[in-house]
């Protein structure tokens, strides 16, 4: 099994958010059995989700 630093299909990401948050995240993800990549992959495709479908309507409002 190769591990995702070395799958090509990856990309590591990384940013600065509140200490509060980070800590509850990281205690949201042990308490759900999650890994801290698929929480923040979770996360962030659900940020995408919400801020895409956004863009387009404001677009389409122009």
């Amino acid at each position: 099994m190769v591990s995702k630093r070395a799958d090509p299909n990856y990309q590591q990401i990384s940013g600065y958010i509140l200490k509060e948050i980070g800590t509850e995240f990281k205690v949201a993800c042990t308490r759900m059995g999650v890994s801290h990549s698929e929480g923040l992959e979770q996360a962030v495709t659900l940020w995408l989700a919400q801020n895409t479908q956004q863009s387009a309507k404001n677009r389409n409002n122009d």
